[in-house]
């Protein structure tokens, strides 16, 4: 009676075990962090804009893309903020110096440049809330509007008054699922660590430093960053050269449905026949 006891004890916690180790196995993958994750490689590729800023024979700058949250030439997975790409041509003799590009709003709201993924994250995350609080309706995507070409130890108990038989090797087998929970935590940290590092060595690698020292026909090429602003309004940079300090604006019209919802239209059908 204590053999036929003893195996079936031995099989329960051999089944406790099984089922801890499959469910750290499963879990792994839902704990990898999205914020670090990379785009998928089927994302399609960038649609230009090239919307020039209005001409100049000094600084010449071209809004060459914009690249939002999913949308094409996307290359984070969830990026919390809007990539501006433009190209700067300086047309004159001297050096110029790009001191400071500014996005600003419909409402005249104005926003720098970022230099901190996760601090546009947070700022965007933020810039979501106050817009759903003012009764503003808000989409992380572009929109179709946008015109751009701890789990516990396992314990084993025995009820008051009652031997239990456990052989070795199933309290191994049960130990060794619980072994595996900061092996797997470890190995979460390292992939969080490796994505986390990806997205930032291509943020700066991406991103225009400012101030930025463009010299006689130098042209550049690179993003600014910004938190998700809805309906943006312009693109200002200043910029200075040994003559004085200036500013070139583009208006963002053309992205005035930036992150705006499109209602959706109510279908109605067609009224069925009278009831005589």
């Amino acid at each position: 009676m204590r053999a036929a006891s003893s195996s079936h004890v031995e099989r329960r916690t051999a089944f406790v075990a099984a089922a801890m180790f499959m469910l750290l196995l499963g879990s792994q993958s839902a704990c990898v962090a999205t914020k670090y994750k990379l785009a998928k490689k089927n994302t399609p590729p960038i649609e230009l804009l090239d919307r020039a800023f209005p001409a100049s024979p000094t600084l010449q700058p071209t809004l060459v893309t914009l690249i939002s949250y999913r949308g094409a030439g996307s290359w984070k997975r969830e990026a919390l903020w809007d990539e501006y790409v433009v190209a700067l041509e300086n047309r004159s003799e001297q050096p110029i110096t790009i001191d400071s590009a500014t996005l600003a709003d419909a409402g005249a709201a104005t926003f720098a440049a970022g230099n901190n993924p996760w601090a546009l994250e947070k700022q965007s995350k933020h810039l979501e809330k106050q817009y759903r609080d003012h009764g503003e309706g808000f989409m992380r995507a572009a929109g179709p509007g946008v015109l751009i070409v701890g789990m516990g130890a396992a314990t084993v108990s025995a009820t008051a008054g009652t031997t239990m038989f456990v052989s070795a090797g199933v309290v191994g087998a049960a130990l060794a699922a619980v072994v595996v929970v900061p092996v797997y935590y470890l190995s979460v940290l390292g992939i969080n660590h490796h994505n986390k590092k990806a997205v930032m060595t291509e943020f700066q690698r991406r991103r225009l430093p400012l101030p930025l020292i463009l010299a006689a026909g130098e042209t550049r090429t690179g993003s600014l960053f910004y938190p998700m602003v809805r309906s943006p309004g312009s693109l200002t940079l200043s910029w200075s050269n040994e003559s004085g300090s200036s500013t070139s604006m583009l208006s963002l019209d053309f992205l005035q449905m930036l992150h705006v919802p499109v209602p959706t239209p109510k279908v109605t059908g067609s009224p069925g026949p009278k009831s005589k």
